[in-house]
């Protein structure tokens, strides 16, 4: 009984970091002057030489403690329960947490667009970590919640996360400079709801099997 009240004090860790990801995004741009959120990636708000850097940084690196103890708890709270994707689904999903917060954390851009640097350049391998296991942990989660009936809207939400990924992907590469960060933007936000999505769920989930 006190394990499941703890487990559903974590499960909202997932919604509390995806507030704090928002606010980075909107004091970010504010104390940005000139930030164009049409063309610029969300990364150049909280790239070294950024002036929104010092208000920005704070909110990113809340999200990210938050949504990492979310990923762990949740793998834990799952390993095993419903089966077996859904466990790998949920460990592929806490180790891309982890990448995206230390990678991201220590390798953030070293000025605004790309410089080329080995630390711009170690940000670029940490953001395609990201992506697949992002995509790992989708594949995995559609499988294992339509495998489980009951909760298989989940494998329907799992699998539109999974197209707009894809979807986003496409435009980055077709759409001119001046709106990659429309794209962008379609990749980022969509793991960032699907991660209050789960939260909520699991929240749910929790309370019901006690």
């Amino acid at each position: 009984m006190k394990n499941n009240k703890l487990f559903r004090v974590f499960s909202l860790f997932g919604l509390i970091g995806v507030t704090f990801y928002f606010l980075h995004v909107i004091f970010g741009s504010l104390f940005y002057e000139g930030y164009n959120s049409m063309a610029q990636a969300i990364s150049d708000l909280t790239a070294e030489d950024s002036p929104s850097r010092n208000i920005a940084m704070p909110f990113s690196m809340i999200y990210g403690i938050f949504t990492v103890i979310f990923s762990t708890y949740f793998f834990v709270y799952f390993k095993g329960k419903i089966n077996k994707c859904v466990t790998f689904g949920a460990g592929f999903f806490c180790i891309m947490n982890f990448i995206s917060f230390f990678g991201y954390t220590f390798f953030p851009l070293s000025e605004a667009g790309y410089a080329g640097t080995f630390q711009d350049k170690i940000h670029m391998v940490v953001t395609v970590l990201v992506v697949i296991f992002t995509l790992l942990a989708l594949i995995l989660f559609i499988i294992g919640f339509y495998k489980a009936k009951s909760i298989n809207y989940l494998g329907t939400i799992s699998l539109c996360a999974f197209i707009l990924l894809l979807v986003g992907a496409m435009l980055i590469n077709i759409l001119p400079k001046e709106y990659f960060g429309i794209a962008e933007r379609i990749n980022v936000y969509t793991v960032v709801i699907y991660t209050g999505i789960l939260s909520l769920w699991m929240n749910g989930y929790v309370r019901i099997n006690k």
